[in-house]
């Protein structure tokens, strides 16, 4: 995005959107999703030392730079299989009992009055880090 000839970097599209005058109040909703993936992208590439790296990352095995959904689908299949093997570490950790009670209850979560057990594995991971914080719930 330009204003007045400057780039305006992607983490603040939304606060402009949000803010700028004459923009209809729809105007971000038609936009999120947009500014949502490429803060997507641009968190990605702040993993890599220097774009060389991260376009060497995001290129297939003749050097093509990948489009950017390919970019989009990659990145979300990394975070997908790197969740799920992290998950999988936690259970493995605790003999495949996430309730066990060296988890001080880092594996639960109350919906309405009941108490339940984590299962997907984005949710577990994040379990996982509560737990090594030493926070429950």
């Amino acid at each position: 995005m330009c204003v007045g000839g400057r780039g305006i970097p992607v983490k603040h599209w939304g606060g402009f959107y949000k803010r700028a005058k004459g923009v209809k109040t729809t105007a971000w909703d038609a936009l999120r999703v947009e500014w949502g993936n490429w803060k997507f992208i641009a968190k990605e590439r702040q993993r890599y030392p220097d774009t060389a790296s991260f376009w060497h990352a995001f290129s297939d095995r003749n050097g093509k730079r990948f489009s950017y959904q390919q970019i989009l689908n990659s990145i979300a299949e990394q975070r997908t299989s790197a969740a799920a093997q992290d998950a999988n570490n936690a259970r493995t950790f605790f003999g495949g009992n996430l309730d066990h009670p060296l988890a001080q209850g880092a594996f639960r979560y109350a919906k309405g009055s009941k108490m339940y057990l984590l299962s997907k594995d984005d949710a577990v991971v994040v379990g996982s880090f509560r737990q090594r914080l030493g926070r429950q719930g």
